[in-house]
């Protein structure tokens, strides 16, 4: 396989990536106006000898909830690199913008606000197996989009002006970032085609650093050695796109997280990788599905990290 993407540091040659990139934006889980409706939701189950029918109501009900959210706010679908909401209603699913709450190990897009009447509780009695149901019906809220405050621009060189979301062939990029107030920030990238999430930054000399701080009101020009602010310029990476196939037109998405005040944490990564140039070497990474689970449970625990992405087109 063709490698599609480089970095190409100021002293050693390191590789960044292979394939196309193709992810997704989500967004924090916050306190902002959401919007709150009445929904009913229901759940069957058989009562297990080994569980008591307390413990088979407090499931049933729960998963009666989950049933409720689902089906006003849509269904949760994790799929390689990506997260979408599907609506239970038409079968039609998009991508998300949100991030999820967790309902007995379900992600969903709502939470339950009370119950309108208490739920309705019943045993049925099928084939010499005893089930139970459970009916409920209450006040759920929709889980919205947080306003992002930073700025971040992808460049084709490292002037502003440069701004685009098309690259072509061998072309470089560079990230310029500015917040409003003190606080760190990461970069991911993903590659569908190896079902691999690649960390960007910090850079693949700083292993161990989840984040790297930065300033309030400063402008910040990431993957450009001379212009890099308190970083030596052995360690900072300079990216290039490379197509994966000859005259085929590619697209990719980056997302930038950044979080006031207090580092954001990093998943579990490692150089797995297959190398076939000399002077190269594998970032750090990690499954794509296992960084859309990492980003989820992350941004439920900070629920003060913003996220945007950038979709790239990268053109013979």
């Amino acid at each position: 396989m063709l490698t599609h993407l480089f970095i190409f540091r100021f002293e050693p040659i390191t590789f960044f990536s292979k394939g196309i990139l193709l992810l997704l934006m989500l967004v924090p889980f916050n306190a902002i106006s959401q919007k709150v409706v009445s929904e009913r939701g229901e759940y069957k189950m058989p009562i297990e000898k080994s569980m008591s029918e307390q413990e088979a109501e407090r499931i049933c009900i729960e998963r009666a909830r989950i049933n409720a959210i689902e089906n006003a706010f849509g269904q949760t679908i994790i799929q390689g690199n990506s997260t979408y909401i599907k609506n239970e209603r038409t079968g039609a699913s998009a991508e998300s913008k949100v991030v999820f709450n967790m309902m007995a190990e379900t992600m969903v897009n709502g939470e339950w606000v009370e119950d309108i009447k208490p739920p309705t509780i019943s045993k049925i009695y099928d084939n010499g197996v005893t089930y139970m149901n459970v009916e409920v019906f209450g006040k759920i809220r929709e889980i919205k989009e947080t306003p992002i405050t930073f700025k971040s621009a992808l460049l084709a060189c490292p002037k502003t002006e440069c701004k685009t979301t098309s690259f072509n062939n061998k072309q470089s990029v560079y990230l310029e970032f500015t917040a409003p107030e003190d606080g760190y920030i990461s970069v991911y990238c993903d590659v569908p085609e190896e079902k691999i999430t690649y960390r960007m930054l910090p850079y693949k000399a700083d292993q161990n650093v989840s984040s790297y701080p930065v300033k309030a009101d400063e402008t910040y020009l990431f993957f450009h050695p001379q212009m890099a602010k308190n970083i030596p310029l052995g360690k900072v990476d300079e990216l290039v796109f490379y197509l994966s196939k000859p005259n085929t037109p590619e697209v990719s998405k980056v997302f930038v997280l950044f979080r006031p005040k207090t580092e954001i944490a990093k998943p579990i990564l490692s150089g797995i990788g297959n190398v076939s140039m000399s002077n190269i070497e594998i970032p750090l990474n990690l499954p794509s599905e296992d960084f859309q689970r990492w980003l989820q449970r992350v941004r439920r625990a900070e629920a003060d990290i913003q996220l945007e992405t950038t979709v790239i087109s990268i053109n013979p």
